[in-house]
Order: C-alpha cells, then sequence, then structure tokens
C-alpha cells in the first residue's frame, strides 16, 4: 500500500487568497502589527504557527504566548467563517479525485497543512470534501511543515495499521519542493506556483495523475 499525503490550500482547495486576507487581519487586530512582510516565502517556517510567531517576534520583539496563540487563531477561523462560502472552492476534479484514492485499498490518504486545524477542517469541508476519517496533521500540531508532514505520515499509518512502500505528497508551492526533497518523498505538483517533473494544473485528468503514482 502507498500512501498519499495532499496539502490543502492551493492543492485541494482554492482558498489561497482568502486564507492570506484573513490571516493578514488576525494579524493587524491580534497581534497589533500594522505594516509587516506578506511575502510568505520571507519567512523561516511557512506555516500559520511559524509565520505569526516569526511576526510578533520581528516586529513586537516578544514570543506568542499561549493565550496569544488561541486568540489569534480563533479571530483566524472567525475570520474565515465571516466570509461567503462560495470563496471556499475545490481544485476543478480534486473532490473525485480525493474521493476515489480513499476508497481504493491501494492507497491510504492523508492531509497536511501549514494552516492551524480548525481553519483547515472548515475550508475543506465548505469546499465539499468529506475528511472525517482522514488522518490530518497541521500547524497546531508544529511550526516546521517537515514535522507537519511526518505528523501526517504517523497518524495514517496507525490508522490503516500499515507499512507503506511508497509516500507521495501532492503540494502547490515552492517550499513544498523544498519539504518533499528533504523528506525524500515523491512529489505532485498541482497549479502554477510549482515547477516539478510531474505537474498538473489541477485534477481533471485522472488518469494522467493516476500514472504517476
Amino acid at each position: 500500500m502507498k500512501v498519499v499525503v495532499f496539502d490543502i490550500e492551493g492543492t485541494l482547495t482554492q482558498t489561497n487568497a482568502i486564507d492570506s486576507e484573513c490571516f493578514i487581519r488576525s494579524v493587524r487586530e491580534v497581534l497589533g502589527v500594522e505594516h509587516f512582510e506578506t511575502d510568505w516565502s520571507q519567512y523561516q517556517f511557512i506555516t500559520d504557527s511559524g509565520v505569526a510567531q516569526e511576526i510578533s517576534q520581528r516586529y513586537c520583539d516578544r514570543p506568542m504566548s499561549g493565550a496569544l496563540t488561541k486568540a489569534f487563531h480563533e479571530h483566524l477561523v472567525n475570520g474565515l467563517r465571516g466570509q461567503p462560502k462560495s470563496m471556499f472552492q475545490a481544485i476543478p476534479g480534486a473532490i473525485d479525485f480525493f474521493s476515489a484514492l480513499v476508497e481504493s485499498p491501494d492507497y491510504a490518504v492523508a492531509l497536511a497543512t501549514g494552516a492551524h486545524e480548525a481553519s483547515a477542517r472548515y475550508k475543506l469541508e465548505t469546499a465539499g470534501f468529506e475528511i472525517a476519517d482522514i488522518p490530518l496533521a497541521s500547524s497546531s500540531d508544529a511550526v516546521v511543515r517537515e514535522h507537519i508532514m511526518l505528523q501526517a505520515l504517523d497518524r495514517a499509518a496507525r490508522f490503516h495499521q500499515a507499512r507503506f512502500s511508497e509516500v507521495i505528497y501532492f503540494g502547490d508551492a515552492p517550499w513544498d519542493i523544498e519539504a518533499s526533497r528533504n523528506l525524500g518523498w515523491k512529489l505532485i505538483g498541482i497549479g502554477p506556483r510549482i515547477e516539478t517533473d510531474f505537474r498538473f494544473d489541477d485534477y481533471t485528468d485522472p488518469s494522467a495523475i493516476q500514472s504517476c503514482l
């Protein structure tokens, strides 16, 4: 059995823009930082927790306390929930492709996201994905992307009580290339932001993607 680990934003859901908008608003209204770097590639750890912690340290000269972290993530989730549901769309073909893998006896499926768990689940469920029994790891579990991915792998192994012959990761951003390379995972890119050996605009040609698994 192979395991397929999916990133979420930009990989399964078309939510990068609204996610950034709500994140920026939370930084301003919870952390009190009005002007800050919004090119996320300039941060050391490109996860919700990692970026928020670095902004707090860099611009406020303070670590994020547990209470502040909780307030930040609650504000972010509430901001997402306040958006029109039409803002949360799946990448074309993603729901059918994802569902087919979940139902296949040849694959285990897991989710690994740099977002906070509650916001990740909200985006997926609002976009139409069935994820109740899917192992998921997020920046609620770790700050470093590779650690999140390994947590997702571990949860999938325990859920399926299996050893996997190969790990395949779906991602959409340059930092997904680095993370998958660091872990030695096979990478399949989705969308225009990523350049890798196996890349697809979306999931509307599932047989082509299946041939890469």
